[in-house]
């Protein structure tokens, strides 16, 4: 079984679209690879419709599971979340509003069966034209300069730590812990798995704009995550401590 998790705060339109633009389109690749497949939606904690979508959406297909947050605890909390309620041996996370485009998994599932990588990471900086919708100069050069730290300290040829469109099989994340409730989950989440001698696979998937709602990212406050994630590598990496 496949578990596709997806973290949600006052995604209410986009949620809406799922029915049309996310289950059915899943569910068929699911079917290629001989995978079902279930949906883990975690509000976490919406102030608009949200999480009455989402009930809405678990009445009428019963491989939809939603879990409440009731406030909010951050994106990464709400991945560790899902991680939490999944039952599938595989494991795909996913933006609520559909950047990464869910026919793309077909690109993750492919990858994991030809390599059996513990991690299938997408990069839109792993291709040509796969980032052209970041119009943002400053967005586009923060992002660069943070993903080439990580390449250096991990000595691993990873262009994009931050993406949260990936395949993780459920085993490789059994016994670590994940301290980060914000938008650096996938940046240590990655660099965890990359320190314990597990298998990333990053391949190039185009990153698209959402089409409503706003960027609940805050580049200030990620940047400074981000570099504390930086220093428990080189602690961990070069002076043997553990992580922490």
């Amino acid at each position: 079984m496949i578990s596709i998790v997806i973290p949600l705060y006052n995604e209410a339109e986009n949620a809406a679209l799922y029915p049309e633009k996310l289950f059915p389109i899943v569910e068929s690749i699911g079917q290629l690879y001989n995978e079902t497949c279930e949906f883990v939606l975690v509000d976490d904690g919406s102030r608009d419709a949200t999480l009455e979508v989402l009930y809405e959406l678990q009445k009428t297909h019963g491989n939809v599971i939603v879990v409440p947050h009731g406030v909010n605890k951050g994106m990464g909390a709400a991945v560790k979340t899902g991680f939490a309620h999944s039952s599938g041996n595989l494991i795909i996370t996913m933006d609520s509003d559909l950047t990464y485009r869910p026919e793309d998994i077909d690109k993750l599932l492919a990858a994991y069966k030809e390599t059996g990588a513990d991690c299938i990471s997408a990069s839109p900086y792993r291709g040509k034209d796969l980032a052209n919708e970041i119009t943002s100069p400053f967005r586009f050069f923060i992002s660069k300069s943070v993903n080439f730290l990580y390449k250096i300290l991990l000595r691993n040829d990873i262009t994009c730590v931050s993406a949260i469109f990936r395949l993780y099989k459920k085993e490789a994340l059994e016994g670590m812990t994940f301290e980060s409730n914000n938008f650096e989950i996938d940046a240590e989440i990655i660099s965890k798995l990359i320190l314990n001698g597990k298998t990333v696979k990053e391949i190039g998937v185009k990153l698209y704009v959402r089409e409503f709602g706003e960027s609940k990212l805050n580049v200030k406050k990620e940047v400074i995550n981000n570099l504390k994630i930086l220093s428990k590598i080189f602690k961990s990496q070069y002076l043997k401590k553990k992580w922490g």
